[in-house]
C-alpha cells in the first residue's frame, strides 16, 4: 500500500525528515509516535503532499505503487481526497467557522465522485451516521461552532472517508478531547478501518494510544526512524535506548483503580528537550540525551532487523542488559 525509501526533506538548507524505510500494508494500521518536534507530523504532511512550498523533497513515497513525489500539484489533487484522506490535529481550527457542516463534508464528493443534487446530501447523512453524529439529518444545517469538540471531531472524520480513501492519516486526532471523546474516537477509527478495510496511518505522542490503535508502530526522532515492528515486539521488546525513553517516561494507569500504589513515585523523565533544527547532533541524533551513549554514538548505526520484521538502528541496544 506505502512503501517509504530515503524520504528527505529540507527547509533553509536543514534536512527536517530522514526517513530510510517504512512500509504500511494494506489495511494495517502504523502509528507514528515521539516527542513533540520529533518530525512525525512532518512526515505524514510529506506523504500526503502537504508540506510548505519552501520544503525541498526527495527520495521516493510509492501509493499502491505510483510515487507521489513524482507527481505534479493537480496529479496529486486528483489523490488526496479521494485516496488519500487526511484528518487534522485541531478541527475546530481546521473546519470553515463560515460554511455549514453538510457543505463542508460534501466537498470530496463533488470533487472526487459522480453523484449529484439529493444524492449527494444522502451521502452526506449516511456519512455522519457511520461516525455516530446524533440527528445527521439536522446537523448538515449547522456550523462548527454549534458542535462539541467530539463531534467536530466526528465531522472532520466524516470529510476525510467521503470518498472512500484507502489510506487514512490520523494526525493526532484526538489531543483536544477530553478521555471519554477521545476513547471514542479512537474505537470509531479502528470500527471505520476494519469495515472499509482501509489503511491508516496514525501519528500519536502517547504510546498507551499507539498501542490501542495500531497494528505496528515507527518510533521517530529527529526525522529518523529509530525503531520500528510490531507494536507488541517494539514496546514489550524495545531495542532502541529512545523507545525505552519513552516508556518510562509514560507513567501508564494504575491496575484496578489503585491510585495510591503511583503515589510518592517519582516520574522518569527524558533529560533535556528535543533539539531544535539544525541542532541536532551527529550520528545518532538521541546520543546527548541517553544515558547508555558511546563513542561510536558519533557515528549513524547501520539498521539491524530480526526475523520478525522488528528493525531498529542503535549502537547500544536495549534487551541485552
Amino acid at each position: 500500500m506505502l512503501e517509504i525509501r530515503d524520504l528527505r526533506v529540507h527547509i533553509d538548507g536543514h534536512e527536517i525528515i530522514h526517513i530510510d524505510e517504512l512500509d504500511l500494508p494494506p489495511g494495517a494500521r502504523l502509528g507514528l509516535v515521539g516527542e513533540s518536534g520529533s518530525g512525525k507530523t512532518m512526515t505524514a504532511k510529506a506523504i500526503a503532499g502537504l508540506l510548505p512550498a519552501e520544503a525541498k523533497v526527495s527520495g521516493t513515497v510509492r501509493f499502491d505503487g505510483n510515487d507521489l513525489l513524482a507527481l505534479n500539484d493537480a496529479q496529486f489533487a486528483r489523490i488526496r481526497g479521494k485516496r488519500i484522506g487526511f484528518v487534522f490535529q485541531d478541527p475546530a481550527r481546521s473546519l470553515n467557522p463560515m460554511m455549514r457542516i453538510g457543505r463542508q463534508v460534501s466537498e470530496a464528493i463533488r470533487l472526487h465522485t459522480d453523484l449529484k443534487g439529493r444524492a449527494i446530501t444522502d451521502k452526506v447523512v449516511e456519512l455522519l451516521t457511520q461516525v455516530q453524529l446524533p440527528d445527521p439529518a439536522s446537523l448538515v444545517r449547522r456550523y462548527p461552532h454549534q458542535l462539541s469538540g467530539g463531534q467536530q471531531q466526528r465531522v472532520m472524520i466524516a470529510a476525510a472517508i467521503a470518498a472512500d480513501p484507502e489510506l487514512l492519516i490520523a494526525d493526532e486526532p484526538t489531543t483536544a478531547l477530553d478521555v471519554t471523546v477521545q476513547a471514542e474516537i479512537l474505537r470509531l477509527l479502528i470500527s471505520l478501518s476494519e469495515e472499509r478495510q482501509m489503511s491508516v496511518l496514525f501519528v500519536s505522542h502517547d504510546l498507551g494510544v499507539i498501542r490501542y490503535v495500531c497494528d505496528r508502530v515507527a518510533v521517530i526522532y529527529g526525522g529518523h526512524v529509530a525503531e520500528t515492528g510490531s507494536v507488541d515486539d517494539v514496546i514489550d521488546r524495545p531495542r532502541h535506548r529512545y523507545t525505552s525513553a519513552l516508556l518510562a517516561a509514560n507513567p501508564g494507569m494504575p491496575k484496578d483503580d489503585d491510585f495510591a500504589a503511583f503515589m510518592g513515585q517519582r516520574l522518569h523523565t527524558i533529560p533535556g528537550s528535543v533539539p531544535a533544527v539544525g541542532r541536532f547532533p551527529s550520528g545518532c541524533r538521541f546520543r546527548n540525551r541517553c544515558g547508555h551513549a558511546s563513542a561510536a554514538c558519533a557515528s549513524i548505526p547501520s539498521p539491524v532487523t530480526g526475523a520478525d520484521g522488528h528493525r531498529y538502528s542503535c549502537w547500544n541496544p536495549g534487551g541485552e542488559d
